[in-house]
């Protein structure tokens, strides 16, 4: 079900689409602009909405990274800018492994949508060519479990700040895939990965750096960690071998280079 909080002009066209959601009940809602799909998506958390519930918008001006300080900015309908409620009483499995679970599910959807093999680099970045073209931001508020999800799909430039390391799906493979067809994919297949029990097999066949030594900064405080991606555990931490031969458990940070 679909319900438009304004008009959305999809291919100039004026016209919305369809969008269809697995989750019984559970309404997409589309609209033009916001301050944050998180923030509204909690919101609808709130008035008792059922896993599922999403917000897409075109643009959002307060969208944000994993890492503290960090911005998540792309011009209107550029990018797959949404978020997706998860009720925490209905997990099967530790929470610990959600962002993992939702990077699996948006690398499958991106890679369905444009004939492509996307890598995961841990946690959860979706990369193509080398380039970061998804992320995901989870975060847990009073009991709502929100999977905040931003894939570039039709950018033919960044700025310069970030254009040695940012990518989209136009200029990974050529294709034109517009953000609100992607959506529901993406739904369909996160509903898979949430109950998707080879989960860690397949998120550890697509680890991008697997067998090379990388560089884990910390989010916050705590010291970098360095050593060879041996794969994922259980919860979803990587896992590492140091220099001395130890393997090194990861729970939290961000790959900033590999060798």
């Amino acid at each position: 079900m679909v319900q438009i909080g304004r008009e959305v002009n999809l291919n100039g066209s004026g016209a919305s689409a369809h969008i269809a959601n697995p989750w019984p009940g559970a309404v997409v809602t589309v609209v033009e602009r916001t301050g944050s799909t998180m923030d509204d998506c909690f919101a609808l958390g709130l008035r008792g909405m059922p896993s599922g519930t999403a917000v897409v918008a075109g643009f959002q001006e307060r969208g944000r990274g994993r890492a503290p300080g960090r911005r998540w900015l792309s011009p209107g309908w550029e990018s797959l800018l949404m978020t997706v409620l998860v009720r925490a009483e209905e997990l099967v499995f530790p929470a610990s492994q959600l962002p993992l679970r939702v990077g699996l599910a948006v690398s499958r959807a991106v890679g369905e949508a444009t004939g492509s093999e996307p890598e995961i680099r841990w946690p959860n970045d979706a990369m193509l060519a080398g380039r970061k073209v998804a992320g995901v931001l989870c975060e847990s508020r009073g009991g709502l479990l929100l999977a905040g999800i931003g894939v570039n799909c039709l950018q033919r430039s960044f700025p310069p700040e970030i254009a040695d390391r940012a990518g989209s799906l136009l200029l990974a493979t050529g294709r034109e895939v517009q953000p609100l067809e992607l959506c529901p994919v993406v739904l369909a297949r996160l509903h898979e990965a949430l109950g998707d029990g080879a989960w860690r097999t397949e998120i550890e066949r697509r680890l991008a750096g697997r067998g090379r030594r990388v560089r884990v900064e910390p989010i916050g405080s705590g010291a970098a960690v360095e050593g060879t991606v041996l794969g994922v555990d259980a919860d979803g931490a990587l896992l590492l071998r140091d220099d001395g031969g130890a393997i090194r458990r990861v729970a939290q940070g961000e790959i900033s280079g590999s060798r």
